[in-house]
């Protein structure tokens, strides 16, 4: 089965960030996440649309 989500480890290895850093940006409003409870869940098509996004510059820019 493929992989649907990532949880924040992930993103921190993904945009090799920090754990920290990563909570601040999943903490972000404009952050595409699900919480579960506490658990914070990405889904992984979101967070590619989010990306992209950001590397294009179209979203406002807010510092990590």
């Amino acid at each position: 089965m493929e992989k649907r989500i990532y949880n924040v480890a992930d993103i921190a290895d993904i945009l090799s960030i920090s754990k920290p850093k990563a909570y601040e940006l999943v903490h972000r409003a404009d952050f595409p996440k699900i919480m579960i409870g506490r658990a914070i869940r990405i889904p992984i098509e979101s967070f590619n649309v989010w990306l992209a996004q950001e590397a294009r510059g179209t979203h406002e820019e807010r510092p990590l």
